[in-house]
């Protein structure tokens, strides 16, 4: 009893104060989005789906050419000429959402790439600002009910962000 009452006194001894520690937060998604990386990524992004899309755009007016064409014909046409039309319309409709699926999945590894790769940039200018500045704890914002004004670290970091993408020039990365 004697030793988990002096383990016991040690380990609270020995255990800095929780006023000793210097906690932060930041918004880690505000950054990827506001930055100069963020946005010169969102921008390849952005570019990449008006041109897939604009592809799709074609197979979409031809659905809807077809289905117009099988609803102002549908009386006059013979049952075997209509689920020709229909079968047609249906694979057109298959063939248009398996594209239109595949381009969503291209876009979101692009997403996710681009926020690695600013992430990678990102995590030492973090690590050098906790460093700096003798911080104990970083918390992203997403995790904080309510915080402090001044534990907000978020457009420092994002400064820096900005700061070290013309430094070294990332824009121009391909």
């Amino acid at each position: 009893m004697k030793r988990v009452f002096l383990i016991f006194i040690f380990i609270i001894s020995s255990t800095p104060a929780l006023a000793d520690l210097d906690i932060v937060y930041l918004d880690i998604q505000y950054i990827i989005d506001k930055s100069d990386l963020g946005k010169f990524y969102k921008d390849k992004i952005n570019l990449a789906k008006s041109e897939n899309y604009s592809k799709i755009k074609i197979n979409q007016n031809e659905i809807k050419e077809l289905d117009n064409e099988i609803k102002s014909k549908k009386n006059i046409l013979k049952n075997d000429e209509l689920k020709v039309k229909i079968n047609k319309l249906n694979k057109l409709i298959l063939a248009y959402q398996n594209e239109k699926r595949e381009i969503d999945i291209n876009i979101n590894k692009k997403k996710k790439e681009y926020s690695s790769k600013i992430l990678k940039h990102l995590n030492p200018l973090i690590t050098s600002y906790v460093e700096k500045n003798n911080i104990s704890l970083v918390i992203d914002k997403k995790s904080i009910l309510v915080g402090a004004k001044s534990q907000d670290i978020t457009l420092e970091i994002l400064n820096m962000l900005n700061i070290e993408t013309t430094k070294q020039d990332l824009m121009n990365e391909s």
